[in-house]
């Protein structure tokens, strides 16, 4: 007879992770050929030693043989499906659903709603992603800003254009699914079980393309060029709904717009669809060189192309490292012709010079904040002219300080840039050291133009990360501002993932403020579809 066993913590030589069955043997002191059904079920690089990393697996096997080992366990598979989730298979969404959005959750909710027998419509107001890369080509090379086709927006979201990390705080059926069908579309099966596994925006197109065909195979359409422009509610519920000025009825309406597109948060607000503040954070993005992040973090004699490019997770009192892109690039994003918020975008091999990531400051979102006598006057302006401040502040915010760094870089999309050293003395820099910023930097000071509690916030945790990072202040540069890390409002929605106030209407993923990156956004698109009753049985 069969038993199943679960491993924790095996340690495996970091070149030889493709060798864990025979360290598992190795260990419990058996034949490999003892050792079946061998599945990897996290893989994590542990560098607390520095000079000497090394792999530390949670496996999952089958043996003939009867098994101890402290380090050893009874598999017990998880009691939660995708099936037996509360709710699975009891909504009805209509025969003519409609998706906005093509970034992760409304690919996700598109395919899984296609997948169990839905007329499924997905929208985007963006072009297709190899379309997307020569607009995103134009807006860095020429300054030709498209305001539908941009690193921000079209096919795959603003998470085509980032790090594509799949990383999660937990895991889920909704996340392994995400997961599984990310393996099959080409980003390999090591997504599964790799901790912090990545994608890279070059891979991640052909994938895009790849879930696309998945979509239109099963039945479903995708539209691109095809703008949200307006919903009637009728009694309480989505009746109708315009794309570029032009009505069709939809009998669902989900709603995956991301956390980016205010106008969809304000053509909600105007059509009376509950909203409300949530916190978010704000800062600015540092770069390093990536070999000095290579020492600090693996020591020195490391073979970094065994590890990959290092990064790093920092939190202080009142800041913490959002978004660490290793062997990365920084880009510029913009969702308004005006203004411009920094980010971190790297490709499959992470090996570019500079590692960056945002350092970001807690903003709270609750009624009275914005009040704060720091805070830009020109805030307090956008404020005064909202009928909702409460609600609005945020955004407000946001759109202030990445109109400044936009004046400040010379309307050109040039970024506010300092060292790290010169913003810790408040001074401006003489000259700046090399930036993998595309579109160029521009010495400032950051006392003079960031609210005052931001900068204080970063200077405190610029200290902290001195004393866990030696150099930290010495080697870094501050090009900002980071102002996108998740969305200062949420849609409310109930149980049943719908806005609590207009039936019919499903918010989803980062826009809606329920999720935060690639994975999670993806796997609320999977939990809708797990929610929605089956064609056949609704016969």
């Amino acid at each position: 007879m069969s038993n199943s066993y679960s491993f924790q913590q095996l340690r495996v030589p970091l070149a030889s992770r493709d060798r864990m069955a025979y360290y598992l043997a190795q260990q419990l002191r058996i034949p490999d050929s003892a050792i079946q059904n061998f599945e990897p079920i996290r893989v994590a690089l542990d560098s607390r030693k520095k000079g000497n990393p090394y792999w530390s697996c949670n496996v999952h096997f089958s043996s003939d043989l009867s098994l101890n080992h402290p380090q050893l366990s009874a598999w017990k598979e998880s009691p939660e499906t995708i099936e037996n989730i509360p709710g699975a298979g009891a909504m009805d969404l209509g025969d003519r659903v409609v998706v906005v959005g093509s970034g992760p959750a409304g690919m996700w909710a598109a395919l899984s709603l296609v997948r169990k027998g839905y007329r499924v419509e997905l929208h985007e107001q963006g072009k297709p992603v190899t379309e997307r890369f020569l607009d995103i080509r134009r807006f860095l090379n020429g300054r030709e800003f498209n305001p539908r086709s941009n690193i921000l927006f079209g096919e795959g979201g603003a998470g085509a254009y980032s790090d594509g990390k799949l990383t999660s705080r937990t895991r889920n059926p909704f996340v392994d699914s995400v997961l599984n069908d990310l393996a099959r579309a080409g980003a390999g099966d090591e997504v599964r079980w790799l901790a912090k596994a990545h994608i890279g925006t070059d891979r991640l197109q052909a994938i895009l393309v790849k879930v696309r065909s998945w979509i239109e195979d099963a039945g479903g359409r995708v539209i691109f060029d095809s703008k949200l422009t307006d919903l009637e509610i009728v009694e309480g519920r989505v009746a109708r709904v315009a794309f570029n000025d032009r009505w069709q009825d939809c009998s669902a309406l989900v709603l995956a717009t991301g956390h980016s597109a205010r106008d969809i948060y304000t053509l909600l607000d105007q059509r009376g669809v509950a909203l409300e503040a949530k916190p978010f954070a704000m800062g600015v993005r540092v770069e390093h060189p990536q070999d000095f992040i290579n020492e600090r973090q693996f020591g020195r004699g490391v073979d970094y192309h065994l590890t990959g490019s290092a990064e790093y997770s920092l939190t202080a009192p009142g800041a913490y490292s959002f978004c660490m892109c290793p062997g990365g690039v920084l880009i510029p994003c913009a969702s308004e012709p005006d203004g411009f918020a920094t980010n971190g975008m790297s490709y499959s091999r992470r090996n570019a010079p500079f590692a960056n990531s945002g350092i970001v400051v807690p903003v709270a979102g609750t009624p009275g904040w914005w009040n704060e006598s720091a805070f830009n006057p020109g805030v307090k302006g956008a404020l005064a002219a909202s009928e909702s401040p409460e609600i609005w502040a945020g955004i407000a915010l946001q759109r202030s300080l990445e109109r400044q760094a936009f004046e400040l870089g010379g309307r050109n999309y040039s970024a506010p840039a300092q060292t790290v050293a010169a913003f810790m003395d408040d001074r401006t820099d003489s000259a700046l050291p090399k930036s993998s910023y595309p579109t160029g930097i521009v010495p400032t000071n950051h006392w003079d133009w960031m609210p005052l509690p931001l900068n204080k916030a970063i200077a405190e945790a610029f200290e902290n990360f001195e004393r866990k990072i030696p150099g930290w202040i010495r080697h870094g540069l501050l090009v900002s501002p980071e102002t996108r890390t998740s969305s200062p409002l949420r849609i409310p929605r109930n149980d049943q993932l719908e806005s609590i106030n207009v039936r019919g209407l499903y918010p989803l993923g980062e826009g809606a403020g329920y999720a935060g990156g690639i994975t999670t956004s993806a796997a609320d698109g999977v939990r809708l579809g797990a929610m929605a009753m089956a064609k056949e049985a609704k016969r």
